[in-house]
């Protein structure tokens, strides 16, 4: 039988071998981001290893559309990304300067361990949310999946993590790095064209993203503004989890928009006088929110406005953001505070103009595309040295 080693064919090229549930695509949030980084890597080959189709993963993507779907994402548990493993090692190397890269998230990350070890390869791995608190499954099978994302770390030779809390959660590790979601470049039509916003209408504040988790709470927050003489808040995204009467209020008051075109959605943004980032405060979802970190803040930076983060004082964003004022905090579930605290930013130019700075200021620097894609690069150029000689 052919393996992978007598089929390794030496060149000058640094190949970067993708084996991951997550794949790159300009699609979904984790996707894009992949997509941004490895799209911008010239002279480097990147080979997507493709999903799996066999029969025990069709079997649990149908049982995962009955209501036996928490058996489905136990079945999932139990393959270990087994199905992976054919489409891995039928991979043709093209190079001895080879790394393999993936995100901690579903099942192609445990096949990506087991490929870079058989093969001696280095592997990055990703970690964007923490994956064991995603799948609905059985408490033995999440117990499982624990324990086999803290194996993938620290059998990791380069760790990703997304912000400080998640590289706290994960422990020590020898090479383990922040490498903040990278946001698009915007044409610099949109970027840094803020005036204070004239305080004859409505200061206005929008939101764009997860309306289903984040749904509770922003329509309370709806409910509460909709009728504000000197604050409108609009929010962008679909699905809101709203009751049917509620969807149409918003709806028609034009307080809720449905997804749009890059163009449009940057054209949308840019009318914004601040933007609201949202963070839960469901205690069952603590250790998601001081790990995870909003990619639609970064997105929101690179236009040079106010930021307003709603969330618990754990949470990374808020964490991010008290060092230094980086943007106006409302640590209180209560949404009436935070309608206080945008009445405050409303009357306040000065208030305004601090925010407007700290955020031009983390657009130019650590929020900028460009710093941030390359340190996603000299992070695995250093990779090779230790593997080639």
């Amino acid at each position: 039988m052919t393996t992978a080693e007598s089929r390794l064919i030496t060149t000058g090229t640094y190949e970067i071998i993708v084996i991951s549930s997550v794949p790159p695509a300009p699609t979904s949030a984790g996707e894009i981001i992949l997509h941004r980084h490895l799209s911008q890597l010239d002279g480097w080959k990147v080979s997507v290893v493709p999903h799996p189709q066999d029969l025990l993963t069709r079997l649990a993507k149908r049982l995962n559309r009955t209501r036996f779907y928490t058996w489905g994402n136990n079945l999932n548990v139990l393959t270990d990304g087994r199905s992976w493993d054919p489409l891995c090692h039928s991979h043709q190397l093209s190079s001895q300067k080879a790394i393999v890269l993936t995100v901690a998230h579903g099942d192609g990350c445990w096949a990506a361990l087991r490929f870079a070890k058989k093969y001696g390869l280095p592997l990055v791995t990703i970690f964007h949310d923490w994956w064991p608190d995603l799948p609905i499954v059985h408490a033995p099978f999440r117990q499982l999946i624990a324990r086999r994302f803290q194996q993938l770390h620290d059998g990791s030779d380069l760790v990703l993590c997304v912000s400080e809390g998640m590289q706290n959660a994960l422990g020590s590790h020898p090479n383990s790095q922040i490498l903040y979601p990278i946001p698009a470049s915007l044409p610099s039509e949109p970027r840094f064209n803020y005036s204070i916003a004239d305080k004859s209408r409505p200061l206005r504040v929008v939101y764009s993203g997860n309306l289903y988790e984040y749904g509770p709470m922003l329509r309370e927050l709806l409910q509460g503004v909709k009728d504000h003489p000197s604050l409108q808040v609009q929010v962008r995204g679909k699905n809101p989890n709203w009751s049917a009467d509620v969807q149409k209020e918003m709806r028609e008051r034009g307080l809720w928009l449905d997804f749009a075109p890059r163009s449009e959605l940057n054209q949308w943004l840019s009318s914004a006088d601040a933007f609201l980032v949202t963070m839960s405060f469901d205690p069952a979802m603590r250790r998601r929110m001081e790990t995870s970190f909003p990619s639609k803040l970064l997105e929101y930076v690179q236009f040079g406005k106010p930021i307003v983060i709603w969330g618990p004082e754990y949470c990374a964003a808020v964490r991010w953001a008290k060092e230094g004022n980086k943007a106006l905090c409302v640590t209180n579930e209560n949404p009436k505070e935070l309608l206080l605290a945008l009445e405050q930013l409303q009357n306040s130019a000065e208030l305004q103009k601090h925010y407007v700075n700290q955020t031009c200021m983390a657009a130019q620097k650590q929020f900028n595309p460009l710093v941030i894609q390359q340190q996603f690069f000299s992070e695995i150029n250093d990779l090779f040295p230790k593997f080639l000689f």
